[in-house]
């Protein structure tokens, strides 16, 4: 199959992509890089591969995080909509910082609630609305640092190595030019379980008061 190709090649037809071969080197070199398969050279599929596997990491995390925080989102809702605005809330919690957290949350959360509740002029109300959502957001942070600390990591850090030890060496085999193959290059460290936790955070519980 790739024998018929680059005969064909060599006789001047054209490459799928509106891509002719002609007689210079720099386009039998271009050629050549394309040839063997139309997923590109070697160093750019190793490449693509390192970034699908992080991209289907990031998919399955954002899917099970949303998961986790159902029941966050219910309470949240919840929350808000007996408090009727946040500064109802002030005097339950430790600090300002705590009620800017939880708007916050539930701004990321967008909760939409089934059976709309009414405001709540009753603080052991309140209290209570706060209290099951701390609870919900513990109990999320058990279940999320559990998930993180199961991720393996270890196919990606695969990746990433052969990245390090091949990609200048196909990369220069495929333009010819070692100067130019080291444009651009930047070592991968290996991904650790710490990256995973910054870029999905656990949550920070408020304090409330007494």
């Amino acid at each position: 199959m790739m024998g018929s190709r680059a005969r064909g090649a060599s006789q001047g037809e054209a490459i799928p992509g509106c891509l002719t071969m002609h007689s210079s080197s720099d386009d039998q070199r271009l050629a050549r890089m394309l040839i063997g398969g139309f997923d590109g050279p070697a160093f750019v599929r190793r490449m693509r591969r390192i970034e699908d596997a992080e991209r289907l990491l990031a998919d399955h995390l954002r899917q099970k995080r949303a998961e986790y925080l159902t029941m966050v989102r219910l309470r949240i809702g919840q929350l808000r909509a007996l408090a009727g605005d946040w500064p109802a809330l002030l005097a339950l919690v430790a600090s300002p910082e705590a009620i800017a957290a939880i708007r916050d949350l539930h701004d990321e959360l967008q909760p939409e609630l089934r059976c709309p509740l009414r405001p709540a002029r009753s603080a052991r109300v309140l209290r209570a609305a706060l209290r099951e959502l701390a609870n919900a957001m513990t109990a999320f942070n058990r279940r999320w640092e559990t998930c993180l600390a199961q991720i393996d990591l270890g196919p990606i850090n695969a990746l990433r190595e052969g990245y390090n030890k091949h990609y200048l060496i196909e990369k220069e085999c495929a333009v010819g030019n070692a100067r130019v193959a080291r444009m651009g290059f930047r070592r991968l460290e290996p991904m650790r379980p710490e990256e995973l936790f910054r870029d999905y955070p656990l949550l920070s519980v408020p304090h409330l008061e007494q």
